[in-house]
């Protein structure tokens, strides 16, 4: 009779346990999508900023054509802006984020602020327009 209370107390203890951490599970479960509807967007909100500003970066140290669009390049054989060569010294003033998923860099470079537009083709972001603020 003992060994039966004995066994009855085990299964009862093992029924808990086992409760508990399916009870956790579910927990740990619940605060995962938790954070993943609320930081997740935000981080890979972060990594395309960076990523677009990378090459915003790379563009303005070497003035590399290769990182322009066609309507960039017309700009460029227009002489519409100043930046060809590239920029010793320049500072991005802001960055917008547009509708379309593209991104405005407002740059101080020199004596010139231009505001360049960014926008992503096939998973790369290419230089799309410069204008210069006025």
């Amino acid at each position: 009779m003992a060994e039966l209370i004995d066994k009855k107390g085990i299964l009862r203890a093992m029924a808990i346990a086992l409760a508990a951490a399916i009870l956790g599970i579910v927990v740990l479960g619940w605060q995962y999508q938790v954070l993943e509807k609320k930081r997740l967007p935000a981080l890979e909100e972060k990594i395309e900023q960076n990523s677009a500003r990378d090459i915003l970066e790379r563009f303005l140290e070497t003035g590399a054509g290769i990182l322009l669009t066609e309507r960039a390049m017309e700009q460029k054989e227009q002489g519409d802006f100043f930046l060809e060569n590239g920029a010793e010294n320049y500072e991005i003033l802001r960055i917008d984020k547009l509708a379309d998923g593209n991104y405005r860099f407002t740059v101080k470079a020199g004596d010139f602020t231009e505001v360049i537009t960014l926008t992503k083709i096939l998973g790369q972001y290419y230089v799309d327009s410069i204008e210069t603020a006025g």
